[in-house]
């Protein structure tokens, strides 16, 4: 609990420094990456000492999958960072603040989840796939937004380089897709395993199923390039919201 409340602060730390630095101009230097990738880190060494001494991953009820979504959000973003030629520190002040609510909301988790290591792949694909894909959505919003902003040449206040949110938004709608397709696989072997079929009738699996159809589809038409710019971010933002929708109120009815 303590490296979970150490993580919690330094998210918390990050964020104010990338608030300073991002709508204040205040020089900070490299302090506020540092202080995500020692929220990120802590958060990582609790998740690894639960399972030693737990036997199981720390995933097990809706709080740790947040905490989990969220700690992925922050390794995607720092991932980025580091690949892109152009820094995304404008977006780190947003990065910072869902690690530090995310991690937070883990705090209260009890439950563990199971020790079948198919469900620990189900869980941590399905981790990076809805992060991505949040991600990504969040992107596409902003691209829509300083697209809006150039189109009618008001470029005063935040704006970033569209090319670079276009890039972003390509790679983060495709690892999402791809994370998005290994979780029905691993839930589907995991459910075999546990609960002897495949396939169950139940919500969340079903619309699990239908948010992978719709990004099949997106993700096709845009790799045979019959979708425009704005078409993919507009379906890319609307993927998002289901994706948040499907975490935020649909649950499991097995257990």
């Amino acid at each position: 609990m303590t490296l979970t409340f150490g993580g919690v602060l330094l998210y918390l730390v990050s964020a104010g420094v990338f608030f300073l630095k991002t709508f204040l101009g205040v020089r900070v230097g490299p302090l506020p990456f540092i202080a995500l990738v020692g929220g990120m880190g802590l958060y990582l060494l609790d998740f690894i000492s639960t399972y030693i001494s737990a036997g199981r991953f720390p995933v097990g009820d809706p709080y740790g999958m947040v905490s989990l979504m969220g700690n992925t959000m922050v390794a995607l973003f720092l991932i980025t960072n580091g690949v892109m030629k152009r820094s995304l520190a404008d977006f780190g002040f947003i990065v910072a603040l869902v690690g530090f609510f995310t991690t937070l909301a883990g705090i209260p988790a009890k439950k563990v989840g199971y020790p079948n290591p198919l469900y620990a792949y189900h869980i941590l694909s399905a981790g990076v796939a809805y992060a991505s894909l949040i991600l990504c959505g969040f992107a596409s919003l902003v691209k829509m937004i300083v697209e809006r902003k150039l189109r009618a040449k008001h470029i005063e206040g935040f704006m970033v380089p569209v090319n670079l949110l276009r890039k972003t938004e390509r790679i983060l709608i495709n690892v999402g897709f791809i994370f998005l397709t290994l979780t029905l696989i691993f839930g589907s072997l995991w459910a075999k395993a546990f609960l002897g079929s495949h396939w169950i009738n139940d919500p969340k699996l079903m619309l699990t199923m239908g948010l992978w159809a719709y990004y099949a589809l997106v993700v096709h038409l845009n790799l045979m390039k019959g979708l425009t710019p704005s078409r993919l971010s507009l379906l890319s933002l609307t993927g998002a919201l289901m994706v948040i929708g499907s975490i935020a109120f649909i649950r499991h009815t097995v257990s």
